[in-house]
Formats: structure tokens, C-alpha cells, sequence
């Protein structure tokens, strides 16, 4: 049952907003800090505005229902007045009656009366990006939109670029967000020049992690194949053909995925309704002021003007101008957008006039060129023009970034010799007044970006100027030098910060690796920057992209690449490669040793065989496994990264757990956990935790098993820490543990919400003792039995171990089966079991 739509009036107050819903005042899209009693007294003047208020009245609206003293009253407005200040003659919007009241007598636009659609969406999964800024006209395509998705699994929305596509589909997104009980989920493609990471970016959205020897594309088909959702793929036209075949395998194997995409052309996918977007409706000839206000192209010219000057109106001596503008800009958003940012220094007139002048010296283009393409470059030639030298040279080298970028990095991008940090910033601040650039302000910092039409257009325009190989080499290099420290902040700072600084820079470690092995690009930086971003790759869960860009990396190392390089490069081919090749991933964690240790590198060499030690237990070799950790332990401890004696604690309990030495387990298991606490690494700590109940199920106590695995569970759902296979993991280990405890039903119910993410990662089949043995246990012997067959060829092709859990279900299994089948039917099942498919096996474990 879904919750009732509320309905909500916003006001728009010059520069500000107020959301009488959400209670809240946004300045320029930021909020502000006037709480919900400040925002009260302001609603309940702004709906009054022009009339003075009663101080009786205002109480009532802001207290209801208490007895307040009037002082209370006068402490709110002078907080309301403050925070109106920051708009040119803002702090004299509210006037003072003695004795009687107050009057509101800014600037105020109520905008229609609206459903809260972000309460709804917050209802349910979704990763669709808050909306800011006001949407504007396009009911009539909005409604037409949805009809057409609910008749039609593939819509896709074509125009040329600046018409509004995105803001549309992210609009039909919200509003149709019931439909789909497994989300609604944005995949931005702007930001990928490589078609063939078009499935990997699905897949990061979604939280699916690659399966080992099984296409990506089929692993998504699989994994949407029972769920009902809507992914909105944006921006599809640069990575046109394998989008489509990305669309057309998922819209075949998954029969309840519907796909809402934005292109400048056509996928040409079976099924696929096109929906044309057009300009911004534009008032006709002759049109008098109520019929022009009415048009979609004038209402966001005004409402965008009026982030410039709070006090613009649309009289009657400007409309037909206005009028005239639009109509020149054909209804293009992004043209109008461009057009309004330049009235905080331009009249009308002026405006018009500057337009009129670029149209006509571009008239003679291609003859090809549609005539708003053309258009749409007018307006960004305009509005580049107008910019001094600095600022031209400064938008255009930001246009190397891709995803978004720091002011620290626009530093060294732009000129870190030349330019100051305070320059710099107010440069970005009056490209970001001419919505030139988007800053994204978080409690994080603040991230800057260019919409990808701008992005396009400053790529050209460093052609132009014969700047983008310097811009692209500055791009390389500082990304090289700002995960140069990665692996060491991962293991001193935390999640938190780790995050801010890394996990948002994927689409530019991506964008510099691409130009660094391109012909015209520089290798070494690309070989450092490989290396130095392997943390990144794991916490993105994209191990096949980053092996692949490690192996083109080794593969084009040369004899004068340091030595501390090619250590980190094939200790991360190492880490990443884990799961697949047991004898490829501990050679290269031998190799990185090695390498470390001939470059002098005390930590690399400790960490690198830390990791070797682990991977060793993993194939059952625990002498060489605990020899590796005896030798990693005095290089780690003297490290001046403390906490790296975290994962050593944690790898070192894993080899005494393999060796059967429980007790030793826990101890070293403990110590990790504290460890990880204490430094903030979330993250690492709910892993741990989940591991060390492993260890208590190992010993026994069922008791504290099934609850530190429930602890673990919760601390990665609330938090988001730890991959999807993590957490099917834990989920798995508690169904296994309740299995134990007898508790049958729970334990299909955690067993099948585990299965499904482990199986994303290939790794379903390491909790299939447990189920086989739950299976047994309820009398399904002969399913138990091919189950036990399944599990035990996995093993015997991996050349793994179990670990004592596992090991001590297929001990009761041999006993549970051996006491109710013979021998021959035994071994008959058994041999079926082990030549089933890993999505049989599964759906055999998890029946009833």
C-alpha cells in the first residue's frame, strides 16, 4: 500500500525558495539556516504578501496551539531578516508595523500548488539526484511520456542536445517511481568514452558485481530476470551501438525491466517507442502580455532571471522583447538558461541585440546542420565570447574533467604557477554565475561540472586554442600524484574522508588512463596512475575493469619503470584477480614482494606478502602462509601507517582459523576489529565483524554467531559499507548458523537474500554446504546429495579449501546421507550433482 500524495505550495522569494512543506528556505538551491519556526513566521507572511500580518495571527500560524511570549515572535523575524539580507535590499523585505504586525514586501511567485514527489521517491529505491532548480512547462511531454512507458518497455526520448531531455526524463522517473517495486535507477553515459563500459556502469548502479568466465551483459539479464524496474540510461548517443545491444539482451532476458533512455538519435531496438522532444513552447506573432507570460520559453527566461535580479517582472514595455529573444533562441532550455545568466549585466536590449549579431554571422554553416544545432552553437560561441581571456581560458581547460572536479584540480588543470587559489575560485564563481559551470555544494565540499554539451563544446574550443594535450597531460598528472597516497589513506583516514576524496574521481581516473595509452599520450603516467589507484578499483567493484587496466598497464612497462611501481602494479593484479586463479593471483603477490623488497619498499613488501599470506591459507598451504605473515608482521609493525596491523590481524587470524587453532582465530580477529574501529574504518570493521562470528560459529556458540552476524547485516545495510558480496556472505553464514540451531524457515529466508548476491560475484557456491545440509535435515536427501556432489567438484577445480565451518556441515552431511541412502544411489546423485550448473544448484538448495 502506498502513502497518499501531499500536496505543497513553494514560493519563489527572488534568490530564495520556500518549501512550506519541507519547511525549509533554499538560497540559490543551498538551504539555509532558518528553522522550522523561522520558516513558519515567513509562510505565513509571504501568503499575505502586500498585507500587513497581525503579530496574533503570525503567533497562531508559527505556534499552534501555545502560549508564547511576542518576544518570541521578534527573535524569529530578526533571523528571517538576516538571512534576506544576502539579497540586494533583502533585509527590507519585511516591514515593521508598531505594536501591530508585520508586511512582506519582496519579490513572490507562487509557483502551482504540487504533489511531493520527493517523499514518494524516498519511499522507494531509487538513486535519482534531488532536484534543485524549478521545472518549468513540459506537462503535456511529461504525461504523454508516462502513458507511453506504461504501453511500451523501451521509450526513448530524442532531440538535439540542450533541449532538456535529461531534466525530462528524470522528471517522468519521479513521478512514475511507484510503478517499478525494485527502483527506479539513473545510468549517467556522458562521462564513458569507451562503449564497452556502457554494461559496467549498469552494473556499478545496480550493485552487481562481474561473475567469473560469464559475460557482464548475461550476468544482468540474470540478475534483473524476476525484478520490475525502470533504469533511465542518459545520454546514449556517443556509445549509440552498444547501448542498443545492452537494451535489446536486457529487454529479452529480463521480461519485467523497462528502460527510459535520452539520445540524439534513435537506438533502432525492436519495441523501442521514440518520443521527439521539442523546444519550449514560443508565443505567437502578435501575441499580448497574458498570452506571452502563458509560453514555456518565457516562463523559464523569467524564472532564471530572477536568480539574476530577484525584483525582474515581466512588463508589458519588455514582454514583446522577451518574446522576440525566445523566439531567436527557437525554445532551445539550455540557450535560454545561457541567455538569462547574462542579465545581471545586460539589458534586454543588449541581450537581444548580441544575438541577432551571432545568428547572422553563423548563417552560412554546413548546409547538413540542423538549423538549431547551429542554434545552440550561436549561443555557446555568444556566451564563451563575452568571457574575458581568463575566464575563456579557464572554462575551456575544465572541460578535460570527466565527472565533476575539485577546485584543487581545476588548480592544476587551469595553471598552478600563474594561478591562486582566491583567483581561481572567483574565476569558477562567475562561470558557475553564468551557469556556465554547476557547483555541487555538499557537506563534503564542493564538486564542480559542465553539463556534457558545454563539456563538448570546450573540448573543441581547447582543439581550437591547440591546448588539449597540455589540458589532458596536467588532467594525467594530478590524478597520478592524488592517488599516489591512496592505499596508505585507506588504511590511516576514514571511510568518510577516503570516500570524499577518491570514490568520486572514477570518471576521471578512467578519462586520464585513456589519454595516457592513446598514441598521443604519456604511458608512464598512465603505468603510476594504474598502480597507484588498485584500492580504488576494489571499492568501486569493478575488479575486471581494473585488472584490465593494470594488465594493458604491465603490459607497457618498459626497463626504466621503477621498480616500486611494477610492485604495486602486480600487487593489485594480485588483489583484484582473487576468486579466480588461486596459482595466478599468488604468483603475482610473489612477484610484488619481491619487487617491493629489491626497491627498498619496507610497507609494500610487508602488505604485499600479508596478502600472499592469505591467499595461500586459501589453497590449504598454511606453513607457507604463516611463513609469509611471519615475515610481513616486522615490516608492517614498524610502518608509520598503524593501522595497516589491522588487515595483517585479520589475515592472520584467517590462517589460524584454516589451521584449526579457533582461540588463536578469535584473538587475532578482535585485535583487527579494534583496530579498524579506532581509525573510522567502517567499512573494514563491519567485515571484520562478520568474520569474527564465523569464528564464534566455528566454536560453538550459536548464540553469538547468529547475532554478530545480525550486527554485521545491519551495519552494512544502514551504512552502505562493504560490497554486495560481502553482505551475501554474512547472510549466508547466518542462514548456515540457524540451519545449525534447527531453525529451518529463517534460515531459507536469510539463505535466499544471501544466494542472490553472492551469485552476482560467482560465489554462490561457497554457502551451499549449509543449505545442503538444511535440505538433509528436512528430508530431501537425494537433493542433498547432488548438492554435496555440486559443492565438492567446485572445490576440487578451485583447488580451495574449506574452512571449519563448512568443513564441519559436509562431516554431518556424510552422516545424515550415509544412514539413509546406499552407497550406489549416494554415488549416483552425487555424479549428477557435479555436473549441475551453479544457477541449478542454486535453485535446488533454495527450495522449500
Amino acid at each position: 500500500m502506498t502513502a497518499a500524495i501531499g500536496m505543497h505550495t513553494v514560493y519563489d522569494l527572488g534568490p530564495f525558495r520556500l518549501d512550506t512543506k519541507a519547511r525549509v528556505l533554499t538560497h540559490d538551491g543551498v538551504a539555509t539556516p532558518l528553522g522550522a519556526r523561522g520558516v513558519a513566521v515567513l509562510a505565513a507572511l509571504v501568503s499575505h504578501g502586500g498585507e500587513y500580518v497581525e503579530r496574533s495571527v503570525i503567533v497562531d500560524a508559527a505556534w499552534p496551539g501555545a502560549v508564547v511570549e511576542e518576544a518570541n515572535l521578534t527573535v524569529q523575524i530578526s533571523a528571517i531578516r538576516r538571512i534576506l539580507a544576502r539579497a540586494p535590499q533583502g533585509k527590507h523585505w519585511i516591514e515593521t508595523l508598531t505594536r501591530r504586525g508585520y508586511r512582506f514586501v519582496g519579490p513572490v511567485t507562487r509557483l502551482l500548488d504540487e504533489p511531493a514527489t520527493g517523499q514518494v521517491a524516498a519511499a522507494h529505491p531509487n538513486n535519482l539526484p534531488a532536484r534543485i532548480s524549478s521545472f518549468v512547462g513540459r506537462t503535456r511531454e511529461i504525461e504523454e511520456v508516462k502513458d507511453l512507458l506504461a504501453r511500451n518497455r523501451l521509450v526513448t526520448l530524442v532531440g538535439m542536445g540542450g533541449v532538456g531531455k535529461t531534466r525530462v526524463a528524470l522528471r517522468v522517473a519521479v513521478e512514475v517511481i511507484e510503478r517499478y517495486p525494485d527502483g527506479v535507477w539513473l545510468v549517467e553515459l556522458g562521462s564513458i568514452s569507451d562503449a564497452g563500459l556502457v554494461p559496467n556502469c549498469v552494473a556499478e548502479v545496480l550493485g552487481i558485481q562481474e561473475q567469473v568466465a560469464e559475460p557482464l551483459t548475461r550476468t544482468l539479464g540474470r540478475h534483473l530476470r524476476a525484478r520490475r524496474l525502470l533504469l533511465v540510461l542518459d545520454t546514449c548517443e556517443h556509445v549509440i551501438a552498444a547501448a542498443a545491444t545492452l537494451v535489446a539482451a536486457l529487454l529479452a532476458e529480463a521480461p519485467n525491466t523497462y528502460v527510459l533512455a535520452t539520445s540524439r538519435e534513435a537506438l533502432n531496438v525492436d519495441g523501442e517507442q521514440q518520443f521527439p522532444l521539442q523546444p519550449l513552447s514560443l508565443p505567437t506573432a502578435g501575441a499580448n502580455l497574458e498570452e506571452i507570460a502563458d509560453a514555456e520559453a518565457v516562463q523559464l527566461f523569467v524564472e532564471r532571471a530572477r536568480l539574476q535580479q530577484p525584483d525582474f517582472v515581466l512588463r508589458s514595455d519588455i514582454a514583446a522583447s522577451v518574446a522576440a529573444m525566445c523566439s531567436h533562441l527557437e525554445g532551445i532550455p539550455l540557450a535560454i538558461e545561457l541567455a538569462a545568466a547574462r542579465m545581471s549585466s545586460l539589458s534586454i536590449q543588449e541581450i537581444s541585440e548580441r544575438l541577432e549579431d551571432r545568428f547572422g554571422l553563423l548563417a552560412a554553416g554546413p548546409r547538413a546542420s540542423p538549423r538549431r544545432q547551429k542554434t545552440l552553437r550561436a549561443t555557446l560561441d555568444w556566451s564563451y565570447d563575452l568571457l574575458d581571456d581568463e575566464e575563456q581560458c579557464a572554462l575551456r581547460r575544465v572541460g578535460v574533467f570527466a565527472g565533476g572536479f575539485t577546485l584543487e584540480a581545476a588548480l592544476r588543470v587551469v595553471d598552478e604557477l600563474t594561478t591562486k587559489d582566491a583567483a581561481l575560485l572567483d574565476l569558477l564563481t562567475r562561470l558557475v554565475a553564468r551557469s556556465l559551470v554547476i557547483a555541487d555544494v555538499t557537506d563534503a565540499g564542493t564538486r564542480y561540472r559542465l553539463l556534457d554539451t558545454m563539456r563538448e563544446y570546450c573540448m573543441e574550443k581547447l582543439d581550437v586554442a591547440r591546448e588539449r594535450q597540455l589540458a589532458s597531460q596536467r588532467h594525467a598528472r594530478y590524478f597520478r600524484d592524488r592517488f599516489e597516497h591512496a592505499l596508505h589513506e585507506w588504511l590511516q583516514r576514514s571511510d568518510l574522508h577516503w570516500n570524499a576524496v577518491y570514490l568520486a574521481e572514477r570518471d576521471n581516473v578512467r578519462a586520464a588512463l585513456d589519454w595516457a595509452f592513446s598514441p598521443e599520450g604519456d604511458a608512464d603516467i598512465g603505468i603510476a596512475l594504474a598502480a597507484y589507484s588498485g584500492p580504488a578499483w576494489l571499492l568501486w567493484s569493478l575488479r575486471s575493469e581494473g585488472l584490465a587496466r593494470i594488465e594493458l598497464a604491465l603490459a607497457r612497462c618498459r626497463s626504466r619503470t621503477p621498480q616500486r611501481i611494477r610492485a604495486r602494479l602486480w600487487l593489485w593484479l594480485g588483489v583484484l584477480d582473487q576468486f579466480s586463479d588461486p596459482v595466478k593471483w599468488v604468483r603475482a603477490l610473489r612477484r610484488a614482494a619481491a619487487l617491493h623488497r629489491r626497491a627498498g619498499d619496507a610497507f609494500g613488501t610487508g602488505y604485499s606478502l600479508m596478502r600472499l599470506g592469505s591467499g595461500l591459507a586459501r589453497t590449504g598451504r598454511l606453513d607457507l602462509a604463516q611463513q609469509a605473515l611471519d615475515r610481513a608482521r616486522p615490516l608492517l609493525a614498524r610502518s608509520s601507517v598503524p593501522a595497516v596491523m589491522a588487515p595483517y590481524f585479520h589475515a592472520a587470524g584467517f590462517v589460524r582459523k584454516v589451521a584449526g587453532d579457533l582461540a588463536g582465530a578469535r584473538t587475532h580477529y578482535e585485535k583487527g576489529l579494534s583496530l579498524y574501529r579506532s581509525v573510522g574504518l567502517e567499512r573494514d570493521a563491519a567485515q571484520l565483524c562478520g568474520t569474527l562470528a564465523d569464528t564464534n560459529w566455528a566454536l560453538g556458540e550459536l548464540d553469538a554467531a547468529v547475532a554478530g552476524f545480525r550486527e554485521a547485516i545491519s551495519l552494512m545495510r544502514g551504512s552502505n559499507k562493504g560490497t554486495k558480496l560481502i553482505l551475501g556472505v554474512n547472510l549466508t553464514n547466518l542462514a548456515g548458523a540457524l540451519v545449525e540451531r534447527g531453525d529451518f524457515e529463517e534460515a531459507l529466508s536469510a539463505g535466499r537474500e544471501g544466494i542472490e548476491l553472492r551469485k552476482t560475484a560467482g560465489y554462490a557456491w561457497g554457502a551451499l554446504d549449509h543449505l545442503a545440509l538444511r535440505a538433509a535435515l528436512i528430508g530431501r536427501w537425494a537433493d542433498a546429495a547432488r548438492l554435496t556432489g555440486y559443492v565438492d567438484a567446485v572445490f576440487t577445480a578451485r583447488g580451495i579449501v574449506r574452512e571449519p565451518n563448512e568443513a564441519r556441515a559436509r562431516t554431518r552431511l556424510d552422516q545424515v546421507l550415509g544412514s539413509r541412502l546406499d552407497t550406489n544411489e549416494r554415488a549416483d546423485l552425487m555424479a549428477e550433482g557435479a555436473a549441475m550448473k551453479e544457477e541449478d544448484a542454486c535453485r535446488l538448495a533454495l527450495a522449500g
